[in-house]
């Protein structure tokens, strides 16, 4: 989901440059290994929750997806690994590392920090427990969450059980939750069970990545039944429900759709449907909004968001008071970052005074962050 051109080119700077601190439901920490699990972050305007990392455990080291701009399916594999206390990082520190931080390399990408304890990491601290310096959205502040699973998950990748037939095809599957609930969703055919796919597992009013793949009549046939197998997190027990798909289509993806009161229904993704606008300036689905948290909520979130980026912006102009006069990679990457902090704070700022529309506060607010600044 974006908003308008300008708007998405204002929320991947404010992205890429700051801290997204805002209050989510966690389900556990798990600090004897604390990489593996989902990273997420939100976009301060929209109060969309966007997933960025998927990292998994294999065989001593570490297996990571991306979605670097927080849409479509899950790409990589990455290989990254635990950094040593011998082993050099690419760049030098801007704040000195708490000895209880820990860093994960993802080769020439950058590095994915847990912070326990809001303690700094080389590029500062996060209350969320993670922050990353990932050369695709630089210096974020990361949610995390567990991959939740409870097995291997069906139809990641590609890979599962199920052999399709010659008279099959492939689609992908996403789940959109309205609901205020934390929940994560799978689905299979009744016939068999190994042709089936999970999403993952999805904070309120949020969708998932495309899952790849389930495999269905190339044809149109009789209709088709389907289990829907879901939990509510972080304790729900598994629960089924029997679905019949609509009347097959040649569309490339299947949504599942949670809605605010829990009740579920399957449809297929209209191709070009998600490019319409709502009134509001942001993208729909099947001509329904994406998933986002309400108004007030998002109001909340933002000025949380503006509040903590001033904290940091004046953190890293004390840094560049101290090195004044010096020269090298650390006095550029200050100067950067306090340009760039300071025109999305006044982006922010007149954003959180607007009363009008998304699309209309987005304007104002980048006209704003363009002119000269008074900070």
């Amino acid at each position: 989901m974006k908003a308008t051109t300008t708007t998405t080119a204002i929320a991947s700077a404010v992205t890429v440059l700051a801290g997204l601190y805002f209050a989510l439901p966690t389900l556990s920490r798990v600090a004897t290994n604390p990489f593996p699990g989902i990273y997420s972050i939100i976009d301060p305007v929209t109060g969309e929750t966007k997933d960025v990392l998927k990292v998994k455990p294999l065989l001593g080291e570490y297996v990571v997806l991306a979605r670097f701009t927080g849409h479509g399916p899950w790409t990589g594999p990455i290989y990254a690994k635990v950094m040593g206390d011998s082993d050099s990082y690419a760049s030098p520190p801007l704040f000195q590392q708490d000895r209880m931080v820990s860093a994960l390399s993802l080769g020439d990408m950058g590095y994915l920090y847990h912070t326990p304890g809001n303690s700094d990491s080389r590029v500062g601290p996060s209350d969320t427990g993670y922050i990353s310096n990932i050369a695709s959205f630089g210096i974020t502040p990361l949610f995390h969450r567990p991959l939740l699973a409870g097995h291997d998950e069906r139809g990641e990748r590609g890979l599962h059980a199920y052999t399709p037939g010659t008279a099959e095809r492939k689609v992908v599957v996403s789940t959109l939750n309205y609901s205020p609930r934390m929940i994560q969703v799978g689905i299979s055919t009744a016939g068999n069970p190994h042709n089936a796919v999970d999403t993952d597992p999805l904070h309120p009013y949020m969708s998932s990545a495309a899952s790849c793949c389930f495999y269905l009549p190339a044809q149109a046939a009789a209709p088709l039944e389907v289990k829907l197998e879901y939990r509510w997190l972080p304790k729900g027990k598994p629960e089924v429900l029997a679905v019949t798909l609509p009347t097959n289509s040649d569309a490339d993806e299947l949504l599942i759709l949670v809605q605010a009161d829990g009740t579920m229904s399957v449809e297929f993704r209209t191709p070009g449907k998600d490019l319409d606008l709502t009134p509001e300036g942001v993208k729909s689905i099947n001509g329904k909004p994406y998933p986002l948290p309400p108004a007030a909520e998002r109001k909340t979130r933002l000025a949380a968001e503006l509040l903590r980026r001033k904290r940091f912006l004046n953190d890293i102009s004390r840094l560049r008071d101290k090195a004044a006069g010096e020269s090298g990679d650390v006095a550029y990457q200050l100067r950067y970052l306090i340009d760039e902090y300071e025109k999305t704070i006044t982006y922010l700022e007149a954003f959180s005074a607007c009363t009008g529309s998304l699309a209309t506060c987005d304007k104002q607010a980048t006209a704003a962050a363009r002119a000269p600044s008074q900070l």
